[in-house]
C-alpha cells in the first residue's frame, strides 16, 4: 500500500513539473456570414456592357478566414524554449468538407531570449505581414474596394504568355483585392529571428523545394517548386509603428517550356495610434522578370491610406487605395475604397458590415475587356476561441 501511494506520488510530481514546463493551447476562428458582389465589365470594340452578381448566405470567411490552430511551447530551461504551431482552414459551408485551405500555418521553434529563435516550416511571410498589419481592414478576406494586388495569385505564366492579347485580357480583370500583392504564406522556410533591441527587431529566412516534374507550371507568385529569400525589420515605439518586408521567388517551369520567373516583393507599413484614431499607410511593389517571355518584366504597385476609429464598443473602418499594373504592352490603372464596422458583443464574438468598391482600366494595349468595376457587401458574425 505505502509503494502503491509513493507511485502515485511521484507520478503526479512528475506530470506536475512536466505540465509546469510546457503548454498546448487549442484556438481558432469561426466567421459565419452573408455576401454580394457584382462585377461590370466594358467591351472596348464595342462599347458593351455585362453584369454579374453572386450573393451567399451563410458564406464561410468572409471578414476572417476561418481556422483551428494548436500552439505549444516548452520550456528548455536556461532562457531557452521549443515551440510549435499548426494553423488549419476550416470551411463550415455544405459545400466543402473538411480542411477546404489546407495547411494555413505549421512550423517548429527553437528560441533563446538572448540570442533569438529559428522557425522551420510553413509561415507567413513578412510581406504579408506588413499588409495584414498596417491596413486598416487587417487581414480581412473582404476584397471589394481594395487594389493590393493581384485577383489570381495562382495563374500561370503559360496563361500570361500564350498572346498578347491573352495577358493583357488576363491583367485587365485583376483589379479585384487581397493581399496577394504584397506577399504569401510560404512553405518550406527557415527562418531566425532577432530579440528586441530598443523597439526593434528583425528576422532573415531561406526556402527551396525543387521539382523536375513536366507538368509543373511556373506559377505567377510562386509556388511550392521554387526557391527565395524572405527578410523583415520592424520598429515599435509607443504610438508609433513601421516594417519593412522583402521576399524574393525564383520558380521554373518543369521541362516543357523552359520558362523560369523571378519575383521580388517589397513591402512598407506604418502606424500611428493617437488612441481617437489610428492611421493606416500601406506601400506595396511587386516586380516579375520573365525571360524571353512577351510580357517581359511586369510589375504592379499600389498605396493604401486608412483610419480605425474606435467608438465605444465599435470600430468603424475606412480605407481607399490606388495602383497600378505594368508590363511590356500592359497599363492597369487600378483604384477603390473601403467602409466597414465591426462592433464587439464581448471579447470572443463580434458582428460586422462592409462596403466595397473598385475598379480597374486598361490606358494601353487591346485587350477584349478594357474596363472592370466591381461592388459589394458583407455582413456576419465571428467568434474567437
Amino acid at each position: 500500500m505505502k509503494k502503491s501511494l509513493l507511485a502515485l506520488a511521484a507520478m503526479g510530481a512528475f506530470a506536475g513539473a512536466a505540465q509546469a514546463q510546457s503548454s498546448v493551447t487549442v484556438y481558432g476562428l469561426i466567421d459565419m456570414g452573408y455576401k454580394s458582389v457584382t462585377t461590370n465589365t466594358t467591351v472596348r470594340s464595342t462599347g458593351a456592357t455585362t453584369d454579374s452578381t453572386v450573393t451567399e448566405s451563410g458564406a464561410n470567411g468572409q471578414m476572417s478566414g476561418s481556422r483551428l490552430g494548436f500552439r505549444g511551447v516548452e520550456d528548455l530551461g536556461g532562457g531557452n524554449s521549443a515551440g510549435f504551431t499548426l494553423e488549419m482552414g476550416p470551411d463550415f459551408t455544405e459545400r466543402v468538407n473538411g480542411i477546404n485551405t489546407g495547411t494555413r500555418l505549421g512550423f517548429l521553434s527553437l528560441s533563446n531570449k538572448s540570442l533569438g529563435g529559428l522557425h522551420i516550416g510553413r509561415q507567413v511571410s513578412t510581406t504579408k505581414t506588413v499588409n495584414d498589419s498596417f491596413t486598416s481592414f487587417g487581414n480581412a478576406n473582404f476584397s471589394n474596394g481594395s487594389v493590393t494586388g493581384v485577383d489570381s495569385p495562382s495563374a500561370t505564366m503559360s496563361q500570361l504568355t500564350a498572346s498578347t492579347a491573352t495577358a493583357t485580357s488576363k491583367f485587365a480583370t485583376q483589379g479585384s483585392l487581397g493581399n496577394n500583392n504584397g506577399g504569401e504564406r510560404i512553405s518550406n522556410l527557415v527562418r531566425y529571428t532577432t530579440p528586441t533591441f530598443s523597439g526593434i527587431n528583425a528576422s532573415a529566412g531561406i526556402f527551396k523545394s525543387t521539382t523536375t516534374a513536366a507538368t509543373t507550371q511556373a506559377v505567377f507568385v510562386g509556388s511550392a517548386e521554387g526557391d527565395g529569400t524572405d527578410f523583415g525589420i520592424r520598429f515599435t515605439q509607443g504610438a508609433i509603428d513601421a516594417m519593412a518586408g522583402y521576399t524574393t521567388y525564383n520558380t521554373t517551369n518543369g521541362t516543357t517550356a523552359d520558362l523560369t520567373t523571378k519575383t521580388s516583393v517589397m513591402s512598407l507599413g506604418a502606424s500611428y495610434d493617437a488612441k481617437v484614431v489610428k492611421g493606416f499607410v500601406t506601400y506595396n511593389k511587386r516586380d516579375h522578370d520573365v525571360p524571353g517571355a512577351a510580357v517581359g518584366i511586369v510589375k504592379f504597385t499600389d498605396v493604401t491610406v486608412g483610419i480605425n476609429v474606435p467608438v465605444g464598443q465599435t470600430n468603424l473602418l475606412v480605407a481607399y487605395g490606388n495602383g497600378t499594373d505594368e508590363g511590356s504592352t500592359i497599363k492597369n490603372d487600378k483604384s477603390g475604397f473601403q467602409v466597414g464596422a465591426v462592433h464587439n458583443l464581448s471579447k470572443r464574438t463580434n458582428i460586422y458590415a462592409a462596403y466595397g468598391a473598385g475598379k480597374v482600366e486598361m490606358s494601353t494595349g487591346t485587350p477584349t475587356n478594357s474596363k472592370v468595376t466591381d461592388s459589394g457587401m458583407t455582413a456576419g458574425i465571428r467568434h474567437t476561441f
